[in-house]
């Protein structure tokens, strides 16, 4: 289990803007974490609460961790979400009614210039909030 101190040193975001607090369990294709559940002082949120969309950054910082897990590198790897594909959005907004969140994500693909992940964004009562793909560019 890593601690939010520990994805902190492996994502390129520090402090609120590094979404997750832990990594629940990892494999060599697969990531779980998890977040606090969104309060009105969320980076991201608004007056309704934090939208669906930022599942979108909670997944790719969950990628970022697994990619420095592979490689065993406590350093970022610069990089740059370039595509998402066949992201479905179940709700408008989170907030903290939803309780802490989980964040999975599947590596589909990784090749030296890139990584694609399949993700899945849901609440305490296993409610899907956002769920699709996105493919990481890394910068040379």
């Amino acid at each position: 289990m890593l601690t939010r101190a520990d994805i902190e040193r492996r994502v390129p975001h520090a402090g609120a803007m590094c979404l997750l607090d832990a990594v629940t369990s990892w494999d060599a294709t697969h990531i779980h974490c998890t977040a606090a559940a969104p309060t009105l002082n969320h980076p991201l949120a608004r007056a309704q609460g934090v939208p669906a969309v930022a599942a979108v950054e909670y997944a790719a910082q969950a990628a970022a961790v697994h990619g420095a897990l592979l490689s065993n590198s406590c350093t970022p790897r610069a990089g740059v979400l370039a595509k998402l594909v066949d992201v479905e959005l179940i709700a408008g907004f989170f907030d903290e009614r939803c309780g802490a969140l989980n964040v999975h994500a599947e590596l589909i693909g990784l090749v030296d210039a890139a990584c694609s992940y399949r993700f899945s964004v849901t609440d305490v009562q296993h409610l899907c909030h956002a769920r699709g793909r996105l493919l990481v560019a890394f910068q040379s």
